[in-house]
């Protein structure tokens, strides 16, 4: 599965990045994806933690397995 964003500035925003940025799209891309990966070690690190802690086997395999899994489990939830 793919998700999408699409991000709308101003002109004068647009303009101002350009002076700071050579590409706009792959600092922001850069941007998400680097925080999904901390989100993604601190949740397969809290499940690791949880199911050694109940003494139960880690029967999901690859992170979004494991991503899962905690949401599925309550080891996680989603922000509000």
């Amino acid at each position: 599965m793919h998700t999408s964003y699409t991000v709308g500035i101003t002109t004068g925003e647009y303009k101002a990045l350009q002076n700071v940025m050579v590409d706009q799209n792959e600092w922001i891309t850069n941007a998400l994806q680097n925080r999904a990966r901390i989100a993604t070690e601190a949740i397969q690190n809290q499940y690791t933690t949880y199911k050694i802690n109940k003494g139960e086997a880690i029967t999901a395999i690859g992170s979004t397995a494991i991503i899962e899994a905690a949401y599925a489990e309550g080891v996680i939830g989603i922000a509000t």
